[in-house]
């Protein structure tokens, strides 16, 4: 009896461990190796690119427009010229510049432009003089910015800083050897961005700069008389285009 029960033991053994059990055995060993192979990789990935750091740099470019607030303190042969005074005209340009984000919320900006030329024109008691002279600036701005919110579809933003102008060349009109210095002021600034993905963004930049200089030259008309002007230019510069994140 004992016999035949470790007979029947060999023959369950043998039969389980036959050949369409063994494939079966095989097969799902297998499936279960392959979903293995895919699903490792995929959670090695997926926390890789959650936590990837996003860059601080942005680099951004669009065109630009500079309306001018001018007044002038004008004088010749050093007296005052009574009701004289001068205007700039508006310019375009194109508007470049970085942003690099040092803490949450907080970024500095670095804007330049394109040098565009300005016309001075005279005007009030100066209005028959015509264009005094022109002037080919290179504006720069640096500044802090706030960003007031970095979630949703609108993101706006407000900054401060300071401007330095730079005066590449100064061109006789009116007034003969017209020399302008260069000029330093604050600024204020207000925006918003518009993201279209992960590094691609549109802007749109006001800055509010003030900004005054000296020019000097000599008034041939008037003999020669030397020209002496105090002149405030405080220019608005509306700036909109696209940034870039690396």
């Amino acid at each position: 009896m004992q016999a035949t029960a470790h007979r029947n033991i060999r023959a369950a053994a043998r039969s389980f461990a036959s050949r369409p059990a063994r494939a079966a055995l095989a097969a799902a060993a297998a499936a279960a190796v392959a979903s293995l192979a895919v699903a490792l990789p995929a959670q090695a990935q997926a926390p890789a690119n959650e936590t990837a750091p996003k860059s601080p740099w942005r680099l951004y470019a669009g065109p630009a427009h500079i309306g001018f607030s001018t007044s002038a303190d004008v004088r010749a042969g050093g007296q005052p010229v009574p009701g004289a005074n001068a205007e700039a005209d508006s310019n375009y340009s194109i508007g470049f510049g970085a942003i690099y984000d040092f803490h949450p919320g907080w970024s500095a900006e670095l804007a330049l432009g394109l040098p565009p030329t300005t016309a001075l024109k005279g005007t009030g008691t100066l209005a028959g003089a015509g264009t005094l002279g022109k002037v080919k600036y290179g504006p720069a701005v640096l500044s802090v910015r706030r960003q007031l919110w970095d979630q949703g579809p609108v993101r706006p933003y407000i900054g401060a800083g300071i401007n330095y102008t730079l005066v590449l060349e100064s061109r006789d009109g009116f007034v003969s050897g017209l020399d302008v210095k260069n000029g330093v002021g604050p600024v204020l600034q207000a925006g918003f961005e518009v993201p279209i993905d992960a590094r691609w963004s549109f802007f749109f930049d006001a800055k509010k700069i003030w900004v005054k200089t000296t020019a000097t030259g000599t008034l041939p008309a008037l003999g020669g008389a030397p020209a002496y002007a105090k002149v405030r230019l405080d220019p608005l510069v509306l700036t909109a285009g696209l940034s870039y994140r690396f």
